[in-house]
Formats: structure tokens, C-alpha cells, sequence
């Protein structure tokens, strides 16, 4: 099989004639050798180089199957098994080849103009009659060859236009924007199927019509969007680009990020503006949820530190009505204001639990509680003071359902969420159902959960679920009941739900919500099921005052605290107690003093928040050099949270929550040398 010839590329009709054409293969057929060799020699002699034989119709048919450029068939009509109408038929009529130009030359036909009609009729465009003449025969092959060429040219650029319109196709129809293209000369617009169905709009429900755009933007953005495209148009940006919102056929607004590109004329007038168009409304959700989070994080470590600066003042508060009390006589005026003052710093620290809670920092007196009794508890507590059009009722597991938290900020958890959903019914009639219960580690769902734990924890769950038959909650308000002081009643109520998350998220739990408008409101929780009791810092599960009564202050305490009020009030209290006290206001200076009173040291009272050297690098230092000196952590922190930092050193090692009380204070001394001695 000869070369195929070479690509089509040409720059103007004369090397069009001279190099495509000449070089072009041209398939000669017929049954008897010397017909060929006599037309295969007059070509050549004419200079078309490239021509191919076959003896039959058949082998015709084979070459042109295996051949894509084959650009003229001249064909003998008179031939023994498929003659030359049958062959041109196929070839005419075939996909591959029907683009093929074909010259009958003939002489046998006993009816000439019969077989003209009929070769016609076939698919031939031409007829030779035997004897060929040359001039003739040149004339018609390069016509022949000319429309051959103009067909190849047609046929690539059909192919190259269907190719364009399937890629605009998939441009339009396989991504997630919608296209929009305006004539600004016709005042025709072609809106896109995804563009309408971004809105919520089929393809036939809006006319293709400038108006309906600039209806559809929200009044509050539609001078905007005109002075970005304004500014495209006075081509003072290179682009036109605007995010804005579209109201949709439901009649809520989507918001959309709008870019295109105008076409000017000669003079310098937009004639014409092409563009897309991205839903953006899930991106704005994302941003507006991460805004509030970045808020309630702030707002957390705002609390935090809030919380541990108050606890440091109600610990001096604390300590002086202590020493202020010594000595007074009972029947005192002034006792009965010290105590008051007592009270209410007592009252202040609580206040602090909740900003912990509320920061997520906040897990006290961790011990194992049952769910169901405090339930009971918190209803019988609510009962009395709610509409008696309210029913409250309960159904509690039959088991007892155990977690591990602070009772304290369990029930708080529970008397909120009661309050919020009697409040929810107001004066009308309705109900509020508690629900206790279990829930396997896999049958947890946490796609539309509220609140969960970085890690949830491989266990099973005890549930409490709160339900009522109120208001219900909109979509909008949902994403603000957890706020700090927000609320939809007259009067605020405090911390509310945002503390309610913050004892979750300490407790390692799970907080769903489902409610609308009209339907009442249902709040799950879920926390890890207790199993196993955490032994207290020191080791002993509960603290005993056995075996103190002939305990005696001796030897110094170190004191390394920041807060200097703290310092100095620790150290007339330990003082008073019988102790020497030596005081330091960060951890570098504590070690230094450790070092250089080794000797003399009973015990060190170690704060954990301090600069330069923290307490829990200090702690770590003074156990290198002393692996027996009691050590007793202070910190605003729960006992939990300096448990996980301190679990392999707990040896004589105790923790102090602040504030405390001297009572504790003096309590936790006399574990902590009673032990060591």
C-alpha cells in the first residue's frame, strides 16, 4: 500500500493546485490490466504521482476501507461479479467514503446515455466515454481532484464547528454556573439552564429578557451591581464582578458571584456582554458559621481569663474574712458583715464555674452521677414554679443511667433546658417530656449534631432529651440561642444555652437540635456513660482527716504564685498556721529558691498560670531535684484538667481549686505531710 499523502495545509490557490492536488491518491478500476496501465501512464505523464490500481470492484472496496485518502475513483462500469454501478454505490453510500469523487470511464455500455443516467444515479459525478482523450480526461480529474479538496475542507470545518458547539455544551451544562450572555445592540439575552436553575427556575418558566435580571436583585444591591458594571463599561476594570443577592422563584435571595467581560465597537459602545454566575449562598453559611465560632472562641477565652483573674480576687477576699473573723467574739457586728461578705464571694465563685462552662474549661468535683435522680429532682424543683397549664412528665430508663461530671453543672444543664421549654409554651397549654435513656457507640448521628467532641469517645452514651410542645424555634434563631446573653424575652436571662454548650463540650458530649416555627422544639444530649472511677490526684479517692489530730505545723512553705495579693495572703495564713514561708512570683525564681532552701522546705504550693516559667515546667524541675516534697497544684482549672498533665507524677502531689477556702487550704497540707511523713 503506497504512503498516504501528506497533510492539508496550504496558503494560497496556487500551492493549493501544485502541491494538494497533484500529490493526491487517485484509485483507477478496471478488469484488464492494459486499460489501467494506459490511464495510470497518461496521469503520470500530467504529473499526479500518485495513482493506485485495482482489478475489481471488490479490491476497490478494500483499498478505499483501508485508505482515509483516496481523493478520486475512476471507474470501469463493465465488470465481471460486482460491476462498476454496484461499486459505485457502495462507495457513495459508505460513511468512510462517501465524500470520494467518481469518474466512470467506460466504453463497453451499449446505450450511452442509459448508462450516464444510471451511473448518475449511483453516486458518480462524472462520465468518460472509452476512447479517453487526454485533455478531457486531465480537466476532469483535476476538477474532480479540486471538489475532493473543497469536501475535506467543508468536512473539517463542520468537524471543528461540532467540536466548539459540544465543548460550549459541556461548558455550560457540566459545571455549576450559570451562563448569561446579553446583546446590548437586539436587547437579547440568553439565560442559561443552570442560571434559571440556580434561582429555582425551569428552562421555559422565565423569558430570556433584560428586565428579569435587574428585577430579580435585591433592591438594597442593585446600585451597586449597576456601578460595577458602569465602571466595566467606562473600562475602568478589566472585568465586571459583583456579589449580590437574586431573589429566587420561592421568593427568598440567593447570593451569587457575578463576573463578565463586554465587547466594544469601533467607537468605544458595549455592543455586547458575556458571563457567568456561582451560587455562593453555602460559602456565605460557612463564613457566617465560622465567624460565630471565631466570636464564641473569643468570647471563651475571654470568659476563661475573666474567671481565673476573678478567682484569684475571691481568693484574697476569701483569706482576709478569714483572718478578719479571728478573734472577733460571736455576738460581733462586724462578724455578721464578714459573713455576708463570705456569702456572696462563695455566690461570685459559682459565677465563675459558669464562665468556665461557658469557655469549655470547667469540670469540678468530676464524680459519678446517676442521670435519672436528677432528673426527678430538677422536675420536682420546676414543677412548683411553672404555669399549671404545663404538664411536665418524665420517662426515665429503668437502669441507672451513670456519667462522670460535676452534679453541680449536670443539673444546671437540665434546669435550663426545662426553663427554656416552659418559657417556650409561655401561659398557654402544653407539654414538656424528659427522656432518659442509653445509646450505642454506634448508633450515635452526628449530621446534624449542634455540638460535638473533637474525638467522640468509643463507649456507649447516656441520653437526656428535652422536648415541649412551645413556639418552636426558627432557622434564623437557632443560630443565635447559644450566644452569651442573647434571648427572645423581655429581659435577658445571662449566660442561658452558651453555658449549657460549654458543659457539654467539657464533658466530652453531643447536643442535638430539631425545631421550627409553630412545632415545638426537641434538645438531645449525649454523654460517655461512666466507666471506671478516677482516683483523685494524690491517690485517694476521698480525702480523711484520720490520724491529724497531733499534726503540727514545721518547717517553710514555698509559695510561687504571680498574683501578688495571692502571695502575700497565702503566706499570713500559712504563718498564722505555724509555718515559715518562702514566696516567689514566677517559676524560674521558685526554682532558684527551691534550690537554694532545699533543706528547710516542707512543702510547695505551686500556681500553674504564671510567665517566664510555667508551673507545670516547674513541677518538672523541682521533681528532679526532690521526688519526695509534696507539691500542691493551685489553679482556676479543674481537678480533671491538672490530672491529664500531671498523670505519671502524682506521687505527694495534691491540687487546691481556686478560690479556696483556708479550711481547704489547711486541710490539703495536713494530707499531703501526714502522708509523707
Amino acid at each position: 500500500m503506497s504512503d498516504p499523502a501528506p497533510s492539508l495545509k496550504f496558503t494560497s490557490d496556487e500551492e493549493f493546485e501544485e502541491l494538494d492536488v497533484m500529490n493526491t491518491p487517485i484509485l483507477a478500476v478496471d478488469d484488464l490490466e492494459d486499460n489501467l496501465d494506459l490511464l495510470k501512464d497518461l496521469l503520470e505523464e500530467k504529473g499526479f504521482n500518485n495513482v493506485l490500481l485495482a482489478l475489481s470492484g471488490q479490491e476497490a472496496l478494500d483499498i478505499i476501507q483501508q485508505r482515509d485518502d483516496i481523493g478520486l475513483v475512476l471507474l470501469d462500469l463493465m465488470m465481471p461479479g460486482m460491476d462498476g454501478y454496484e461499486t459505485s454505490r457502495l462507495i457513495s453510500h459508505n460513511q468512510k467514503s462517501r465524500h470520494i469523487p467518481i469518474i466512470v470511464v467506460t466504453g463497453g455500455a451499449l446505450r450511452r446515455d442509459e448508462a450516464l443516467l444510471k451511473s448518475f444515479e449511483c453516486g458518480a459525478m462524472d462520465f468518460i466515454p472509452k476512447p479517453v482523450n487526454e485533455v478531457e480526461l486531465f480537466g476532469r480529474v483535476k476538477s474532480a481532484l479540486m471538489l475532493y479538496h473543497e469536501r475535506i475542507l467543508v468536512r473539517a470545518k463542520n468537524k471543528e464547528l461540532a467540536e466548539s458547539q459540544q465543548r460550549y455544551d459541556l461548558a455550560v451544562n457540566g459545571v455549576n454556573d450559570g451562563i448569561w450572555d446579553i446583546d446590548l445592540v437586539t436587547n437579547q439575552v440568553y439565560y442559561s439552564p443552570k442560571w434559571k436553575e440556580i434561582l429555582g427556575f425551569g428552562d421555559n418558566e422565565l423569558p430570556n429578557q433584560i428586565r428579569i435580571w435587574e428585577d430579580l436583585i435585591h433592591p438594597e444591591d442593585k446600585d451597586l451591581v449597576l456601578d460595577a458594571m458602569q465602571d466595566h463599561w467606562n473600562q475602568k476594570t478589566p472585568f465586571y464582578s459583583s456579589e449580590h443577592r437574586l431573589r429566587t422563584k420561592e421568593g427568598s435571595y440567593k447570593s451569587v458571584y457575578v463576573r463578565g467581560k463586554a465587547i466594544w465597537d469601533k467607537n468605544g459602545n458595549v455592543i455586547r456582554m458575556v458571563g457567568s454566575m456561582t451560587d455562593i449562598t453555602p460559602r456565605r453559611k460557612l463564613e457566617k458559621q465560622l465567624r460565630q465560632a471565631q466570636q464564641m472562641e473569643s468570647i471563651g477565652r475571654l470568659s476563661a481569663g475573666v474567671a481565673h483573674d476573678f478567682n484569684n480576687l475571691l481568693t484574697a477576699i476569701l483569706g482576709h474574712v478569714k483572718l478578719g473573723k479571728k478573734g472577733l467574739p460571736s455576738d460581733a457586728a462586724t462578724l455578721t458583715h464578714l459573713k455576708h461578705i463570705e456569702r456572696a464571694s462563695i455566690q461570685a465563685a459559682e459565677f465563675c464555674k459558669q464562665l468556665l462552662a461557658y469557655s469549655g474549661e470547667g469540670r469540678y468535683s468530676v464524680e459519678e452521677v446517676d442521670i435519672n435522680p436528677l432528673v426527678q429532682e430538677t422536675v420536682d424543683l420546676l414543677s412548683v414554679s411553672i404555669s399549671k397549664k404545663i404538664k411536665l412528665e418524665y420517662f426515665l430508663s429503668p437502669n441507672s443511667i451513670l456519667v462522670e461530671g460535676d452534679r453541680s453543672q449536670l443539673r444546671q444543664v437540665a434546669l435550663n433546658l426545662l426553663i427554656n421549654a416552659a418559657e417556650a409554651i409561655g401561659e398557654d397549654a402544653g407539654s414538656v417530656t424528659v427522656r432518659t435513656g442509653s445509646v450505642a457507640y454506634e448508633e450515635v448521628d452526628l449530621s446534624n449534631a449542634i455540638v460535638t467532641p473533637d474525638i467522640l469517645p468509643n463507649c456507649n452514651f447516656a441520653m437526656l432529651e428535652v422536648q415541649d410542645t412551645g413556639c418552636g424555634i426558627s432557622e434564623e434563631d437557632q443560630k443565635k440561642i447559644f450566644d452569651p446573653f442573647y434571648t427572645t424575652k423581655f429581659t435577658g436571662r445571662g449566660l442561658g444555652l452558651s453555658a449549657v454548650i460549654g458543659i457539654i463540650k467539657a464533658n466530652s458530649g453531643v447536643m442535638k437540635i430539631s425545631s421550627s416555627v409553630g412545632n415545638g422544639a426537641k434538645f438531645t444530649l449525649l454523654f460517655p456513660k461512666h466507666e471506671t472511677e478516677q482516683p483523685d490526684l494524690d491517690g485517694r479517692s476521698t480525702p480523711t482527716t484520720q490520724g491529724f489530730d497531733d499534726w503540727k505545723a514545721e518547717g517553710a512553705i514555698l509559695i510561687v504564685e504571680d498574683e501578688e495579693v495571692i502571695r502575700e495572703l497565702s503566706a499570713t495564713l500559712l504563718q498564722d498556721m505555724g509555718f515559715k514561708t518562702f514566696c516567689a512570683e514566677d517559676g524560674l525564681e521558685g526554682l532558684e529558691m527551691f534550690k537554694a532552701h532545699a533543706d528547710e522546705i516542707s512543702a510547695v504550693i505551686l500556681d500553674l498560670n504564671m510567665p517566664n516559667m510555667n508551673g507545670k515546667e516547674a513541677f518538672e524541675e523541682i521533681r528532679k531535684i526532690n521526688q519526695e516534697t509534696p507539691i500542691i497544684l493551685a489553679s482556676g482549672y479543674s481537678e480533671e484538667e491538672v490530672i491529664r498533665k500531671f498523670t505519671e507524677k502524682s506521687h505527694n502531689t495534691g491540687f487546691l481549686q481556686k478560690p479556696f477556702m483556708v479550711d481547704r487550704l489547711e486541710q490539703k497540707l495536713k494530707e499531703l505531710l501526714s502522708h509523707g511523713s
